[in-house]
Formats: structure tokens, C-alpha cells, sequence
């Protein structure tokens, strides 16, 4: 009978189920937005019957590649098979994963018939603490959110604790945090040029809102309600002057001085909601025998009151045969090489009169042309530069518009460019630009996956493909495919991207911290390592085995950490056996890499030689669950995971565990102390990656700065282009950029100037 009554009501609650399930959805398709980490929306699409989720699509065009988009891409799998939004976020995709979550709980609100996924809006008021990561894992941005019952009423960063850059995160207190208050939303964009420090702030906003909702009875979920975006304006604005600048880093910069200076009425906009670009983060321009620093003397580099810091001639010599390929061709055009030695000396000392200082001349590591490079690369001078320079340009009657993006160019009936299209990055507003002349100095186009993958080839290196950006992410070429597309011509467009720093694919935040003496060699703040930065030491150091995408050998692995990860292209992949593993576990790395790879990525300290691994298991699990590290039981199918070729890596492997018995790297000629077999009962691979500043060639030009047509003839009248727009000129295709310290800063300054008393030169006729 028990038996009975217990089969009776198992049916009873059976049949309840069922006919709730009946009614959970209302079939159909449905759609919602959230805010991701990039500058657009993420979109999720789901598909029901009446009793279950069918398909879930996500999109996010402006996500990174390579981060976001795997939150993009695994999710709608991760959420179709849980039936639920509520699923695990993935490593090192925070923005985009809960973006992807919020509008699939949007979604699955809506085909419940919920008028929203949002509960109950209550806070407790008080004051709030969250931490966010920006661009330094070693150290979280810090920020306090006092809230009443219902809103945000202040938001405080503690600017002195952290490891962000100090004038970046000023821009995201100045511009972004108002923004969000006025908006009560963190879904805002975060200042294009600080999109790391803006994010930061974001993710430790809504933490400390979380918290408050929590405690004032409200579901976590209730965070939603501050996650909306403002509406965009539809209002188009028009503007004139005789010339637009379009980008002021140091290229526009210069460029927007000249073309004021030499009474021209101008306009420079810039994406970003600072000035300075790129040349904010990289060391002093190439500044060849500066008359002002001629005439001092330099105790630390022997040289004379008058006496000339380098050989302008040898350089110069030097210069054109690196850049003369294997067949005799001259890929460089001598002109512009024969520019640097006479004008980029003459441009520092003309900025003198903006804002411009020198630090002391320094002799360039490993360089054979010592002290030809005197710096002004102290980042306090840096900054300071830029503010003045932009003070003076306004003293002089310029206009200029920050978060202002050009996305396209304006040609009248006869073909000539006047003006440019351009969008706010805010609000949206729509602003049509009129112009004589249009400049272009907007950084190269690294900061497009599409372009690099589009103009790249793979001639002499496998450099097709999208590269690890250190520099500005803004920098994605835009209006240097709006004159490709009205005409221009290319010059050594496939000349391989700017890499002074090798790391991995990926970042490991949340180990534990080390202190190191002194401060870090890029943030300023007290030094720490972590073991958590055993991957990115592991893909570098010299005893590795580092192959390519063919999975062959493509350099000693000694300079993988500076100078030849490229030579690989975007990736290299490091191997490792697990015998080696379980040397770093009880000794510890045998070397702390060379060159400023572990000072600017990771934590910021290199992990020092000698100090056993205790926690490699727990990093190596984190890599793994992060998608930059791989583990096999065997070589082939270490290969296979990495999408390697299994039979060639198994060779590679073979022959240089030969070359580490006989002590003797026939390929590459490796010291012997750093031959280390691969060896052991399971393998590992490290995806590294080749981070890059920016892409080096672009628009062809000729002397005065005009854009040629695809003739390589023909100006395209009206268009001008400066800096790393149009660097490949400088350039080969078949070897990297130049060795000589500071030539693409050099560059950008000395050919804004020119190009901008260019444009002076023409519009006076």
C-alpha cells in the first residue's frame, strides 16, 4: 500500500513538472544588448519552446580577439547546456562573459513573459569598496561608491595605491566617473586611450554596488538596473577650418603645432580622450646630432662641446643597407632615410619652444651607434610635454576634439579630399569636418585583427594574422582603409609589426604577490613577482624549446623575450617536458630573462633565479583552464592540441634533444649551459605571444607628406600622412623595424612638422 501511495504521488509531482514546464517559455525567438568590454554592445539571441532553451547565439563585434571573443564564443554552449544564464564565467574574459550572461537572462525574462531579469532596486546607503583589474594584474584599482537607497552619489578611485598609469586613470576620473554618475550606470564606455584603467573602474564600481544591493535585501541580480546605456544623439554637427588633423599623438601633435605655427586655421580630433597616443608609452625620439645638444657636452659619452654625437654619413650607410634585401633591392626610399639624418635633430630642438625637454643624451644599449638617440623619454616629461604642447597649439587659435573618432574621408566632384567624417565617441554626434587639407597621423592599424589579417603577408615571415597590441588599441586604421579604398597607394604595408617585448597569450590574476626590492621598472610602485608569472617566464626563457606555427624552430630561443619573437609572427609555442617542470618545482628558474618583457606584462617583476615553483601545479592548472598553456601525454598529442603538426614537432623535438646531448645547437648555435631536453612522462605547450606597439608600414608618400595614388605616382590631392600612417618608407619588408633606438617617435615628430609646413607650402599657392 505504501508502495502504492509513494508511486501515486511520485506520478502526481511528475505530471506538476511536466505541466510547469508546459508553461515555463512562451516559444519564440528573443533579443537583448549588454555592455561588453569594447566600444559596442554584446548581443544575445535565444530560441524557445514552450518547455526549453533551443539555441543561444552571441555576438560582440567590438570584444578583443582572443579574449572576449572566447566568452563570445563558449558561452551560448555553456548556457544551452545548463538551460540557464547561471554559468561559470571563463578566466580572463570578465567584461564579456557577464555580458553575454545579462542578456541571456534578459532573454530568458522575456520568453517567461517578465517585464525584466531585474528584482527589487534597493541598496543600503553607505559606502561601498570594490577592486576591478586594469592593466596591471599585480596590483587591483581600489575605488569607494557611496550610494543612497537607489543611487550612486559618489565614486572615489584611490590614485595612490595602485599601478595604473597615473595620467590614464586622471583621464577616467575626469572624463568616465562623471559620466557614470550622471548616467547612474557603469555600462558607459570607458575613455578610448585608457580603456583598461576605465574598465578597472567599471568592474570595482559594480562590485561595490553588488554589495550594496545585497545588503539592502535586493538579489545580486538587481545590478542589472545600473547597466544601462544613455540613448546616442542623432544630431550632425558641421565644422571648417584649412586643415584637419586627424590623431594627435606625436605625429598629429607636431603636425597640428606646424600647420598653427605657419598660420593655418586647424582642427585636430582624436579618438581617445587624452593627446599623446603611442608616443606616451615608448622611450625619446631618434634625435640625430640635435643642434642644441651639439653644443653641450656629454661627460657620460666622451664627447666634446661641438663635437658631433654620431657619424650622420655611416648611419646613414648602415640604415640603407638593412633595409637592401637579399637580392640587392633598396625596399627603403633613400629619401626619407636622408630626412631622419638632417630633420629629426632640427624637430626636438624646434619643440624646445612647445613644451619639449631633453633628458640627458644616453648611450643605447647594444647599439653601434652610441648616444645618437638623447632621450626625452622620462614619462614625467613625457605628459608634460603633451599639456603644454596642446596649450600652446590653443594659444595659437587651434580647435581640437578629444573621444572624437574619424572613420572616413569627404571628396568633393573632382576627387580631391576636403574634409573628413567624423563620430563622438560619447554621445555619438555626428560632426562633417571641412578642410583644404586632411593629415592623417593616427597611429597605424594594430589595433585591427581585420586589417592585419588583410594587408599582412606572409613573404618572408609568417606575419599574417592579429597581433598582441601593448600600444593603443584606437589604433585600427579606420581612416587608413577610407584612403586605401578612395585610391591611395601602399608602401611596405607588410613590414613586420613594432615588437620590442615577447610574453604569452594570457595573464594569470590572483596569485599570491612577492615583495621585490625597489619599484617596478614600468609601474612605479613598490616591485612584486608572482608565481603566477611562471607561464610567461617559462615561454622565454633561453632553456626552452620555442617553435613556430609550423612547428620548426625560427630562432634561438635567448632573444625570445625582445628581439626575434616576431621572426614566429603573432604566436610562438613554447615546450616543455615534465622533467623540467619538475626542475622549476624544487630549483626554480636558472635565469631571469632578458630585456623588459616581465617588467611591462604580468606582475611586474621577474620571478627571480633559484626559487622553487611550490605552486606550479595551481598556475599550471590556471594556464590550462585559461587557454594559453596545453598538457599531453605525448609530443604528438601536445601538437594536436595546439593545432600543430604532430609529426613535425615530434621531430623538432627530437633533433634538439640531440643538439642538448651533443652540446652543440647546430640550427641556431644556443650556449650550451641553455641546451635543456625535452624529456619526461607528459609534455606541455605555452602559447606565447609577440606584443607589438604598432604596425610600421602604410600609405605611400612622397617628400612633402602627399598620399600617392596606387600608382605610386599620382598625389591624391589633399591628403597628407605621418607617423607609423605612412613609417614604411622607412622601411624593408624583409627584416624587421630598425635596431637604432627611437626611429619611429623620431619619425612621428619630424614628419609632422614637415608635413605640416607642407601643407602651408601649398594651400599658399
Amino acid at each position: 500500500m505504501k508502495k502504492r501511495v509513494l508511486v501515486a504521488i511520485a506520478l502526481i509531482v511528475c505530471m506538476l513538472c511536466t505541466a510547469a514546464l508546459a508553461d515555463t517559455y512562451t516559444a519564440g525567438t528573443y533579443t537583448a544588448e549588454a555592455k561588453g568590454f569594447g566600444e559596442g554592445m554584446v548581443t544575445v539571441t535565444m530560441t524557445f519552446d514552450g518547455e526549453k532553451i533551443l539555441d543561444v547565439k552571441a555576438e560582440g563585434a567590438s570584444e578583443t580577439p582572443g579574449i572576449g571573443s572566447v566568452a563570445i564564443e563558449s558561452l551560448p554552449a555553456a548556457i544551452l547546456a545548463a538551460q540557464s544564464a547561471d554559468v561559470d564565467l571563463i578566466a580572463g574574459c570578465t567584461f564579456s562573459g557577464k555580458a553575454v550572461k545579462m542578456a541571456a537572462a534578459d532573454c530568458i525574462a522575456q520568453a517567461k513573459g517578465e517585464t525584466s531579469a531585474v528584482g527589487e532596486v534597493k541598496m543600503a546607503p553607505g559606502t561601498y569598496v570594490g577592486r576591478g583589474l586594469g592593466f596591471r594584474i599585480s596590483e587591483p584599482v581600489t575605488v569607494s561608491v557611496t550610494v543612497d537607497e537607489n543611487s550612486i552619489k559618489e565614486i572615489v578611485v584611490d590614485t595612490v595605491n595602485m599601478s595604473e598609469k597615473p595620467a590614464l586613470m586622471q583621464t577616467v576620473i575626469d572624463l568616465q566617473i562623471p559620466r557614470m554618475i550622471e548616467q547612474q550606470s557603469v555600462a558607459v564606455d570607458a575613455v578610448c586611450g585608457a580603456t583598461a584603467s576605465g574598465n578597472a573602474v567599471r568592474q570595482a564600481v559594480e562590485a561595490a554596488l553588488t554589495e550594496a544591493l545585497v545588503a539592502g535585501g535586493s538579489d545580486a541580480n538587481a545590478i542589472a538596473a545600473f547597466c544601462k546605456q544613455a540613448p546616442k544623439s542623432n544630431e550632425t554637427k558641421e565644422l571648417s577650418a584649412q586643415v584637419v588633423v586627424v590623431g594627435m599623438g606625436g605625429a598629429g601633435t607636431s603636425a597640428a603645432l606646424s600647420a598653427a605655427e605657419n598660420g593655418l586655421s586647424v582642427i585636430a580630433i582624436d579618438k581617445a580622450g587624452k593627446w599623446g597616443g603611442t608616443s606616451t608609452l615608448v622611450s625619446g625620439p631618434m634625435s640625430i646630432n640635435a643642434p642644441s645638444q651639439v653644443a653641450s657636452a656629454y661627460e657620460d659619452i666622451n664627447k666634446a662641446a661641438g663635437e658631433k654625437m654620431i657619424d650622420e654619413e655611416a648611419l646613414f650607410t648602415a640604415w640603407c643597407e638593412y633595409t637592401t634585401d637579399e637580392t640587392g633591392r633598396q625596399q627603403a626610399k633613400v629619401e626619407f632615410i636622408r630626412l631622419m639624418m638632417d630633420e629629426s635633430g632640427v624637430t626636438t630642438d624646434w619643440l624646445t619652444q612647445y613644451g619639449f625637454q631633453f633628458d640627458h643624451a644616453t648611450t643605447f644599449a647594444g647599439n653601434k651607434w652610441p648616444a645618437f638617440s638623447p632621450l626625452s623619454g622620462a614619462k614625467k616629461l613625457t605628459e608634460g610635454f603633451y599639456a603644454e604642447a596642446w596649450n600652446n597649439f590653443s594659444k595659437m587659435g587651434g580647435n581640437y576634439l578629444l573621444e572624437t573618432e574619424g572613420y572616413d574621408l569627404i571628396l568633393d566632384e573632382s576627387g580631391k579630399v576636403c574634409g573628413v567624417k567624423a563620430r563622438s565617441m560619447v554621445d555619438g554626434t555626428e560632426y562633417v569636418i571641412k578642410a583644404d587639407a586632411v593629415i592623417l597621423a593616427t597611429g597605424g592599424f594594430a589595433g585591427s585583427a581585420e586589417m592585419e589579417e588583410k594587408y599582412l603577408e606572409n613573404t618572408y615571415f609568417p606575419i599574417k594574422g592579429a597581433w598582441k597590441l601593448f600600444g593603443m588599441h584606437q589604433n585600427d586604421g579606420k581612416m587608413i582603409q577610407a584612403a586605401i579604398d578612395n585610391g591611395a597607394g601602399l608602401y611596405n604595408v607588410s613590414v613586420a609589426p613594432m615588437v620590442h617585448v615577447g610574453g604569452v597569450d594570457g595573464f594569470l590574476p590572483g596569485f599570491e604577490t612577492v615583495p621585490a626590492e625597489g619599484l617596478g621598472y614600468a609601474t612605479g610602485r613598490p616591485a612584486v613577482w608572482s608565481q603566477g608569472d611562471m607561464p610567461l617566464n617559462m615561454a622565454i626563457t633561453s632553456n626552452t624549446l620555442a617553435v613556430g606555427k609550423d612547428a620548426k624552430r625560427f630562432t634561438s630561443e635567448s632573444d625570445l623575450s625582445m628581439f626575434n619573437p616576431w621572426k614566429s609572427g603573432p604566436h610562438f609555442y613554447s615546450i616543455w617536458g615534465q622533467d623540467q617542470v619538475n626542475g622549476l618545482k624544487e630549483n626554480g628558474f636558472s635565469e631571469v630573462p632578458f630585456g623588459p618583457s616581465t617588467g611591462y606584462l604580468g606582475y611586474g617583476t621577474s620571478i627571480p633565479a633559484g626559487v622553487p615553483m611550490t605552486n606550479a601545479d595551481a598556475v599550471i592548472d590556471a594556464a590550462i583552464k585559461a587557454g594559453f598553456m596545453f598538457k599531453a601525454d605525448s609530443v604528438a598529442e601536445l601538437a594536436e592540441k595546439m593545432g600543430l603538426d604532430a609529426a613535425t614537432l615530434t621531430a623538432t623535438v627530437e633533433a634538439y634533444n640531440g643538439y642538448c646531448a651533443a652540446g652543440e645547437d647546430k640550427e641556431f648555435g644556443k650556449d650550451a649551459s641553455k641546451l635543456v631536453p625535452i624529456t619526461g612522462d607528459c609534455f606541455y605547450g605555452i602559447v606565447g605571444s609577440s606584443w607589438c606597439y604598432s604596425t610600421c608600414g602604410g600609405l605611400d608618400i612622397d617628400t612633402d607628406f602627399r598620399v600617392l595614388k596606387a600608382d605610386h605616382v599620382t598625389p591624391m590631392e589633399g591628403l597628407y600622412a605621418v607617423g607609423t600612417d605612412s613609417m614604411g618608407v622607412l622601411f624593408s619588408e624583409h627584416i624587421a623595424y630598425v635596431t637604432y633606438g627611437g626611429a619611429a617617435n623620431g619619425f612621428a615628430l619630424t614628419s609632422g612638422r614637415l608635413a605640416g609646413a607642407s601643407v602651408a607650402k601649398a594651400l599658399a599657392k
